[in-house]
């Protein structure tokens, strides 16, 4: 494992610091977006404060992030392109760029969506679920799309135009961030109640089934190395479930290493009740098992190359239950879904074991622990005496104090 380390460890600093040489931020051409949002008017250089394309028709057009950039999605801001009439009505909008997840917010990028802007004028309420369709899945990415255009619209209007504008947006919130806290604090709470006493080890199913239900149905966010890419490319969001997810997934790394793969993860969860189901599993020797968990880690350093080289995180999605959760994906990436959790049937927590890259990451920052010595019920089907990296912490086999060495 110490091997691991220092290779993924390598990977990671040196494909970083060449993608920031060799792949810097690259200004979007705006002018290619702004002749299809308006092609019939001329517009002149971008210029003023705030910054403008003016045009003799009337029309001006801008970035919404030149006027609003403290603005921010899931995973950074999202761009648009702004036309707007003297009188503050929105004429044409387009997405200039975003490193939202593509799963997510395929929707919310067509010009079927995109058009309901269009009208909308600068003493309307632009809000998300009463003026604007909401997409299931991508609340965040959506109220930012929404905000962006509704303030920076507001910005142009009175700047630009001397318009006054006064609107009171409807007061929203969202409760997602306490559900996620109330069930990651259950699950914790359950998992140091087993450490005492295995009458109690019924409130593990209890939590992975609040896992699938509210982790990924409810809220449709698991932990995924998205983040972590996200994070270390310096595009944080601006949700606090992201930041809450982010925190809480490092705390119980130091606390119980992979317990989120055991406890909360709602694909392990389904693979595992899947894995219950009497089929008879394969057989295969400790030495090809150990070959084949080694797969993951190979994965996860190649997504990592590609990710940091590129400075681009869709290059690292190859996650199943982003794919799952998000109820969006390609042929191929469902049949990926399929297979894995099919294999379960045979193999015991399939994903887990052999390609998850959450596993390898928390693998990777595993702190050894005594206690943990698997038998033969073990969910992930480990050899005795296993790396503690490969241990997801059901506290079945715990016999031990639990101290750290």
């Amino acid at each position: 494992m110490k091997k691991h380390r220092i290779l993924i460890g390598l990977i990671a600093v040196l494909s970083l610091g060449v993608g920031y040489i060799l792949s810097p931020e690259k200004a979007v051409d705006e002018r290619i977006f702004l002749r299809d949002l308006a092609p019939e008017i001329q517009f002149s250089e971008k210029k003023g404060s705030p910054l403008l394309y003016s045009s003799d028709a009337g029309i001006v057009a801008f970035n919404s992030h030149d006027i609003a950039p403290e603005i921010r999605g899931y995973a950074g801001p999202v761009k648009l392109l702004v036309a707007m009439d003297s009188s503050g009505r929105i004429t044409g909008l387009r997405i200039l760029e975003h490193r939202e997840t593509k799963n997510y917010v395929q929707y919310m990028e067509t010009s079927q969506y995109l058009s309901q802007f269009i009208g909308k004028s600068v003493h309307d309420p632009i809000e998300v679920g009463n003026d604007i369709d909401g997409i299931s899945r991508a609340t965040v990415s959506v109220n930012a799309l929404a905000k962006t255009a509704g303030d920076a619209s507001r910005i142009v209007a009175s700047q630009a135009f001397g318009i006054a504008v006064q609107t009171k947006e409807r007061a929203s919130g969202s409760a997602a961030w306490l559900w996620y806290l109330l069930t990651f604090l259950a699950a914790l709470g359950s998992y140091f109640a087993t450490l005492r006493s295995k009458k109690l080890l019924r409130l593990r199913d209890i939590t992975m089934a609040a896992g699938i239900v509210v982790i990924g149905l409810y809220l449709s966010t698991p932990f995924s190395v998205l983040h972590v890419f996200n994070l270390a490319l310096l595009r944080p969001s601006a949700s606090l479930l992201w930041y809450l997810i982010m925190a809480s997934t490092a705390l119980s790394v130091v606390l119980a290493g992979r317990f989120y793969c055991g406890w909360l993860c709602p694909f392990g969860a389904l693979s595992e009740f899947i894995a219950r189901l009497p089929f008879r599993k394969w057989g295969m020797s400790h030495k090809m098992d150990d070959r084949w968990r080694n797969a993951k880690y190979i994965f996860f350093g190649l997504a990592m190359l590609a990710v940091f080289l590129g400075r681009r995180s869709d290059f690292g999605n190859y996650e199943t239950y982003v794919t799952l959760f998000s109820f969006s994906g390609n042929y191929l990436a469902w049949t990926l879904v399929g297979l894995s959790l099919a294999a379960n049937l045979r193999v015991e927590r399939f994903w887990c074991r052999y390609l998850c890259p959450v596993a390898a990451l928390t693998g990777l920052l595993c702190r050894k622990t005594v206690g943990y010595r698997s038998r033969q019920d073990c969910p992930m089907a480990n050899k005795p005496d296993p790396l503690i990296a490969e241990c997801i912490r059901c506290n079945r086999c715990y016999t031990g104090t639990g101290e750290t060495t």
